[in-house]
């Protein structure tokens, strides 16, 4: 039958059924009944949509008129083009419509099977398909007979289902206690099992209880109760036994059938807190001991030498603030070589070694001396190493004036004994010369030699005086003297017919000094040829002198007590690094050998000088800026 044909005998039964019914008309209808009338009212009343297929084509033969209600389209659709249900497939159900698809060419007819569409509305619509296959007298498929049902409702209930049950799983077998409210009356309607076991109650007994009844705080109960979403960090519990215990509670409502209800996940945080506590505790302690430490404290990451933290003290020794010190490298602070630091920072890691020596720069540049005691530390699970700097450049320039004072001890012993022998054999030279020049005549040229050997001879005296001095044990003849006056005359003294020049800065109520007039003169001669010699070309000296009171330990070697602090500044050439820990030290000079005036004993003098008056003498130099001296003299009342 055609589908032409169908439709006209379709139509005619249509006829049929409309014409009026006959005195015999309960017999009538009971023929239209039986006749195809019969099967088009079964047609148009199903629930389900029939389509008849022409294979391998894919023609629709047949739409039966409720194919709307099943897919969403009207039939014509359907007739305008073949395999039209092609077009209509969810992507996710192609390939598996495909494979059925394809078996139907190859004569399989697959029973039953469900795909999902997209309507015209572009809604899904789940569709449950049964086929049958029509055969020709050879046994091959000439057409399908498609019986579809729109199953979305029914998938959609199952759908349900299956998240309800899928919910009550995740519900009941949760790690975390949760608990269903009601959000009218506060009642709890249902909780799972970790919920029972936390709060020591039973199924039954728990469903029977409010929120107030598990709360013991009721302004966070009501604030709970009367919000959607929620976060509680702290809320006090309690539980059957009265137990009053700490909870993190986390709320989120929902409709469910007309009532409102909030379903709350609580998580117990006794464990927590006490490990939080324990944790503050640690830190506390950790402070106390880094940052209220009086030493100065880094902590330092080894594998970059990235300082990550530094206590008050270490950010006013190194003149940094602490955002400023975190910024920077253990190289940026530690005169060293990177790979040193390295070496050394690996030897405290691994506890091989934990003191160590560096030198470390200021932020104003100034370089001092420190000692570092280094050990690992962990903190919050980062391997750090914690540094503990204390600076020794005072105690280490104390070490060095001791040594240097048992050496000029040493060598002043040594160089007296020397003094005294020479002195004796010059006298006898000279004896000898003058003897010897009384026995010739004046035009005799040995006389002219023996005039020679007696100017070398007194040059020789000169040094053994020079070298008593040095060498001198006894103390200095002091007297008191005014300071100002005192420094003005004796400046002028050794400055006449120079072309050097010298400015005074002196406050008017300088103390008075006590001290041998006649070697401080020779302390500042020696100062002021040192300054003329590095200024060849001519300069000026500036001379300060000032009242200072010393504290215990704030100047090495000193006492705690009252002195005149005089310093000699010239511009001149000034003294390399590397020469201006040894300028004190007897005999040594950056002077020529050749060079006369280079004994190397002019500033070792002054400083023996200075000390036997109880006082200090020290330099501070920059190469191509200038050098001053600085001394220390007791001050007298």
């Amino acid at each position: 039958m055609t589908r032409e044909q169908f439709l006209a005998e379709l139509e005619f039964m249509k006829k049929q059924a409309s014409q009026p019914v006959s005195s015999a008309g309960e017999d009538v209808r009971a023929d239209i009944l039986q006749g195809p009338e019969r099967y088009r009212l079964l047609l148009e009343n199903l629930n389900d949509a029939i389509l008849l297929l022409r294979i391998p084509g894919g023609v629709y033969e047949y739409v039966s008129p409720n194919i709307t209600d099943v897919f969403g389209y009207p039939a014509e659709h359907f007739y305008r083009k073949p395999l039209f249900l092609r077009d209509i497939i969810h992507p996710d159900y192609f390939d598996y419509c495909k494979e059925n698809w394809e078996a139907l060419l190859e004569g399989n007819v697959a029973r039953s099977y469900e795909y999902k569409i997209i309507d015209q509305k572009g809604r899904e619509r789940f569709i449950e398909q049964s086929n049958k296959g029509l055969f020709d007298a050879n046994g091959q498929l000439i057409a399908l007979v498609g019986l579809c049902r729109n199953h979305t409702a029914s998938r959609q209930m199952l759908t349900l289902k299956e998240n309800e049950q899928r919910y009550r799983r995740t519900f009941e077998y949760a790690a975390n206690p949760i608990l269903l409210f009601e959000r009218k009356t506060g009642s709890i309607l249902d909780a799972n099992a970790a919920a029972l076991d936390l709060y020591g109650y039973s199924s039954g007994e728990m469903t029977g209880l409010g929120i107030l009844d598990i709360s013991v705080e009721a302004d966070k109960a009501a604030l709970l109760l009367k919000s959607s979403e929620m976060n509680i960090r702290k809320w006090l519990h309690k539980k059957k036994n009265g137990t009053v215990f700490p909870v993190e509670a986390a709320a989120s409502s929902f409709s469910q059938k007309h009532r409102k209800l909030i379903e709350v996940i609580v998580r117990g945080i006794e464990d927590r807190m006490r490990d939080e506590e324990e944790l503050l505790e640690r830190e506390a302690r950790y402070r106390c001991l880094f940052e209220d430490n009086a030493g100065s404290m880094l902590l330092i990451n080894p594998n970059t030498g990235r300082i990550v933290d530094a206590n008050s003290a270490a950010c006013q020794f190194y003149g940094y603030s602490k955002d400023v010190l975190k910024s920077k490298t253990i190289d940026d602070v530690c005169i060293l070589s990177r790979e040193h630091l390295l070496r050394d920072m690996e030897r405290a890691r691994k506890r091989e070694c934990g003191h160590f020596y560096f030198l470390n720069r200021l932020s104003n540049g100034e370089v001092r001396d420190v000692e570092a005691y280094i050990g690992p530390v962990e903190i919050l699970g980062e391997q750090l190493l914690y540094f503990l700097i204390h600076d020794i450049t005072d105690r280490k320039h104390m070490e060095e004036e001791m040594v240097k004072a048992r050496q000029l001890e040493s060598v002043g012993i040594l160089t007296g004994g020397i003094a005294h022998d020479f002195n004796n054999l010059l006298a006898a030279i000279l004896g000898n010369v003058s003897l010897a020049k009384l026995h010739l005549a004046s035009d005799d040229p040995a006389y002219e030699k023996m005039i020679q050997a007696e100017k070398i001879c007194l040059q020789g005296k000169e040094l053994t005086n020079r070298l008593t001095t040095f060498a001198q044990a006894g103390g200095p003849l002091r007297k008191k003297v005014m300071a100002a006056p005192f420094l003005r005359d004796t400046v002028a003294l050794f400055l006449s017919g120079s072309n050097v020049r010298c400015e005074f800065e002196f406050p008017d109520s300088l103390w008075p000094l006590e001290i041998d007039v006649g070697q401080v003169q020779k302390v500042i001669r020696q100062l002021i040829m040192n300054a003329q010699e590095a200024m060849p070309e001519g300069g000026f000296i500036l001379i300060r002198a000032e009242n200072a009171t010393v504290a215990a330990e704030e100047v090495p070697s000193l006492k705690e007590g009252p002195y005149i602090r005089i310093s000699f500044h010239d511009h001149g050439v000034g003294i390399p690094q590397e020469y201006q820990r040894k300028v004190f030290d007897p005999y040594f000079t950056t002077k020529p050998a050749e060079n006369v005036k280079g004994t190397g004993l002019g500033l070792a003098i002054c400083y023996s000088i200075i000390k036997k008056h109880d006082g200090y003498m020290s330099l501070s130099s920059k190469v191509g800026v200038g050098t001053t001296f600085t001394i220390y003299l007791p001050a007298h009342f």
